[in-house]
């Protein structure tokens, strides 16, 4: 069957091809694709950066859709359901592709506005937290209030047992949506107030588990200053695309551990799927509330600019199909 997907066909550039797409295997599902959000690496791949495969190349990786067909073996889902992909494909910016039944997770069927449950980076925040095992009354500090910063906020304040959560964010903007989720503290941490805050941290021990999103050198170098003196955990959530510079000495004496986002952290990362899914619906999660940006596929590339520039009011952008 012939479907039509977006490909990157020389930096910053997008044109519409169609693609060949087969019937699923036996432990897939096909899926008609009907909103891909944007994420960091796939605005650095809308540039010709970081990319797995030479160009031409289809994007994506965070898919929501319909059921259309199912494999001989799968039994968890029939045509129809609705449900999001949060693992086994790079190039779901097309009208159909195929994943393994693992991959999927089901979503209301009552869902009408599919670029509210693009949930994949919920994943990674939900697999963040897991693997950050944050103990009773643990002190958290988050540094950068973007997109999957304030994913990991929401999960903060509304399902884990942190103790006190302190969010370090520049953009005034991002800080405001921050402290409307009612952290302990939120600073700019160049202001006089985030200046005194991150000196009362470090002078009364660091805080105990500190989360990386800022997606900069000068984020990753305020996560590392704000670390516990003993036994804290450092997770690096952000994309980083450049040489970042570990003080081991201080590791070694501190005993500081360093945690990775990355899907591929935990081999059981695909169990992580269907539990998001239960969490959204409970409302620990509310990714759909952060889309600030929506744009059919043939108007995507705009879109794409603006994933890069990221102006005062972008926050997260999705195509629609």
């Amino acid at each position: 069957m012939k479907a039509e997907a977006l490909w990157i066909v020389e930096p910053k550039k997008i044109e519409i091809r169609p693609v060949e797409v087969s019937d699923p295997k036996p432990n897939e599902v096909q899926l008609r694709v009907k909103a891909v959000g944007i994420c960091a690496w796939d605005s650095y791949l809308f540039q010709g950066i970081s990319a797995i495969e030479p160009i031409p190349y289809i994007i994506g990786h965070e898919a929501v859709g319909i059921v259309e067909k199912v494999g001989s073996l799968v039994t968890k889902f029939k045509p129809g359901d609705k449900v999001f992909a949060a693992s086994g494909s790079n190039h779901m910016m097309c009208q159909y592709i195929n994943l393994a039944e693992d991959c999927i997770a089901r979503i209301p069927d009552d869902v009408e506005d599919y670029s509210k449950w693009v949930l994949e980076p919920t994943v990674c925040v939900v697999n963040l937290l897991s693997l950050t095992n944050i103990q009773p009354g643990d002190r958290v500090a988050l540094v950068g209030a973007g997109y999957m910063g304030l994913l990991t906020l929401q999960g903060l304040m509304n399902g884990s047992q942190a103790g006190s959560v302190s969010v370090f964010e520049t953009r005034p903007e991002r800080l405001e949506i921050a402290r409307s989720y009612k952290p302990e503290f939120a600073f700019d941490p160049y202001s006089e107030e985030g200046k005194a805050h991150r000196e009362w941290l470090k002078s009364t021990g660091g805080a105990d588990v500190v989360i990386d999103l800022a997606g900069s050198l000068s984020g990753y170098e305020l996560a590392c200053e704000l670390t516990a003196n003993s036994g804290g955990k450092l997770v690096l959530g952000s994309w980083h695309r450049q040489e970042m510079r570990f003080d081991g000495t201080r590791w070694h004496l501190s005993g500081l551990s360093v945690l990775n986002l990355a899907p591929g952290s935990n081999r059981n990362f695909r169990q992580m799927i269907p539990r998001t899914g239960e969490l959204v619906r409970q409302g620990v999660y509310n990714p759909g509330s952060l889309v600030t940006h929506v744009a059919d596929l043939h108007n995507a590339e705009e879109l794409f600019r603006l994933s890069i520039e990221k102006p005062e009011d972008y926050i997260k952008g999705v195509i629609t199909l």
